[in-house]
């Protein structure tokens, strides 16, 4: 999977807030995890009292799905 040609601009922003340098090339389904877990970790390491992990779960959720189908 490409990621810059699955993703559009505004996921594109979110993967890079999340630590993930995207790049115009193939992932390999190792690299694909990898990803998923970062943004996984990087939901999971904010606040669940102020609502934060629930607003990033929301926002993510479909980039997370697109993982995890492509995987």
């Amino acid at each position: 999977m490409n990621l810059k040609k699955e993703f559009k601009n505004e996921e594109i922003e979110l993967l890079q807030v999340a630590g993930i340098n995207v790049e115009d090339r193939e992932y390999s389904k190792e690299e694909l995890r990898k990803c998923e877990m970062s943004i996984e970790e990087f939901i999971m390491s904010h606040s669940s009292k102020n609502g934060d992990i629930s607003k990033l779960s929301s926002q993510y959720h479909n980039i997370l799905d697109t993982f995890i189908n492509k995987i």
